[in-house]
């Protein structure tokens, strides 16, 4: 096994195991992408940290958000799919791919937001650039998981790093 795959099932670990509301240790956002060929279509979930997240949009202006509260603002989702494209962009089979927002779910601290690219006849390549949060985290790091009918393929991205690929 590689060094970086142990680096990232570490991260893995210790992010999933975080339960707390207070202060986080790492910085890391975790993009797990799920091929369905079914629906010829990337699935995607997003899990990040939600005062991370915030800092992030804050970093743009956008405050008072009041994330996974009674008050939330209405136009919470659309503040973050706007800063997400900001922030990621896809390229699948070599082709820049649009994704859609299709939600966002709140967990302890931690925000899960779906996105969803269509119209993937077969996934052949992806290739991911990302700043997610490396705005305002210097040590952030964004990872990125690909699952394709059980081939799973791994990203470690991060400010010096921001673009990777991967082959199926």
């Amino acid at each position: 096994m590689k060094i970086g795959k142990i680096y990232i099932i570490l991260i893995l670990i210790s992010v999933l195991s975080i339960k707390s509301v207070g202060a986080h240790p790492f910085y890391v956002s975790i993009c797990q992408v799920e091929y369905n060929k079914e629906t010829k279509s990337l699935e995607m979930a997003l899990k990040v940290f939600a005062d991370d997240l915030l800092l992030g949009l804050e970093n743009e202006g956008i405050t008072k958000l009041f994330l996974g509260e009674e008050k939330e603002n209405p136009k919470t989702d659309e503040y973050i799919f706007e800063y997400l494209k900001s922030q990621m962009k896809f390229k699948i089979n070599q082709k820049d791919a649009e994704y859609s927002y299709v939600g966002k779910e709140m967990e302890n601290s931690v925000v899960w937001i779906y996105l969803e690219i269509t119209n993937i006849n077969d996934l052949q390549t992806a290739e991911v650039e990302t700043k997610l949060l490396t705005e305002v985290r210097v040590t952030q790091n964004n990872i990125v998981q690909i699952n394709k009918n059980g081939e799973i393929k791994n990203m470690l991205l991060n400010k010096d790093k921001t673009v990777d690929s991967v082959q199926f």
